[in-house]
C-alpha cells in the first residue's frame, strides 16, 4: 500500500494519556508502508509498552491479536531501506531487529538525542512522535529486558498479556490507534465532510416533497370547496325551479 502524499498520522490512546505520531514515507518506503498497515489493521491495539528504558528508548510491538492472517502479515521480515543520514532525537520512531532485512512488526521511539542508535542496518526512521512526548515519558520502567535487566522476557509476551498484567502490572501499554493518510480519510473526518453535503441532499428532497404535499392539500381543499359550491348552487336552483312549477300549475287549475 502507499499514498500520495507519503504521510500518515496515527493518533492513539494510552494508559498515561493520547500520542500522536506521524510517519513519512520518504524516510523508510517499506517500513512506512507495514507500520502504516499494522496500525490500520488494529495491531498495536491494547499491546504493552514491554520494554521501557529512561534516557534511551520505548519499546513496543507484540500484538495480543487473535487473528492468524495478521500475525503472519507482521511476522515476515521486510528488506531494510536505503538510510538517509536521519538522526535520533526524543521521539523518533524506528523499527527494532536483530539483523539484516529482520524489521518485522517491533518498533521504538527514542527518548533523546542517541548516537548509538541508527548504527544499525535495520534502524531507520519512520517518523516521530508530534504529540503527546510528555506522555511517553510518563511509561513505567521495570528495567531493560534481560540480561540487561529485570523487565519482562520477549518470548513470554507472546503468549498473551496474562504474563505482563501478572508479573508486570504497571507497565503501560496502547488503547485504540486510528490513522489517517491522503490515501483513506479517517472514518470521524470522512464524516465530517460527507455528512453535511449528504444531508443537505437528503433534505433539500423532503423539503420539495413537503412542498409539494401541502400544495396539494391545498388543491384537493380547494377542489373540494369548489365542488361543494357548485352542487349547493344546483340544488338551490332546483329547489327554486320546484317550489314556482308547482305554483304555476295550482294556479291554472283555479283558472
Amino acid at each position: 500500500m502507499s499514498d500520495e502524499e507519503g504521510i500518515a498520522i496515527v493518533k492513539c490512546g494510552t494508559s498515561t494519556g493520547p500520542i500522536v505520531m506521524q510517519l513519512h514515507r520518504k524516510w523508510s518506503p517499506k517500513g512506512y508502508d507495514r507500520a502504516v498497515e499494522l496500525f490500520r489493521r488494529g495491531f498495536y491495539d491494547n499491546t504493552h509498552f514491554f520494554r521501557v528504558v529512561p534516557k534511551f528508548l520505548v519499546q513496543f510491538g507484540i500484538t495480543y491479536s487473535t487473528s492468524q492472517s495478521l500475525k503472519k502479515f507482521a511476522n515476515n521480515p521486510i528488506p531494510d531501506d536505503p538510510k538517509l543520514g536521519i538522526e535520533f532525537h526524543e521521539g523518533t520512531i524506528s523499527y527494532a531487529g536483530g539483523g539484516d532485512n529482520s524489521r518485522t512488526s517491533q518498533l521504538f521511539i527514542s527518548y533523546g538525542d542517541s548516537k548509538s542508535l541508527g548504527t544499525q542496518k535495520w534502524e531507520t526512521p519512520i517518523g516521530e512522535i508530534v504529540e503527546g512526548m510528555e506522555n511517553v515519558r510518563k511509561f513505567y520502567s521495570y528495567g531493560d529486558m534481560p540480561p540487561w535487566g529485570k523487565g519482562p522476557v520477549q518470548g513470554k509476551i507472546h503468549s498473551g498479556r496474562s504474563y505482563i498484567d501478572d508479573n508486570f502490572p504497571k507497565t503501560d501499554h496502547f488503547m485504540k490507534c486510528t490513522v489517517e493518510t491522503g490515501e483513506k480519510p479517517q472514518e470521524e473526518d470522512a464524516q465530517q465532510i460527507v455528512d453535511p453535503i449528504a444531508k443537505e441532499t437528503i433534505r433539500k428532497p423532503q423539503r420539495i416533497r413537503a412542498a409539494k404535499s401541502v400544495t396539494s392539500m391545498m388543491r384537493e381543499e380547494e377542489t373540494g370547496y369548489n365542488g361543494f359550491s357548485i352542487a349547493a348552487v344546483v340544488i338551490l336552483v332546483i329547489a327554486i325551479i320546484a317550489l314556482i312549477f308547482p305554483r304555476k300549475k295550482e294556479g291554472s287549475k283555479s283558472n
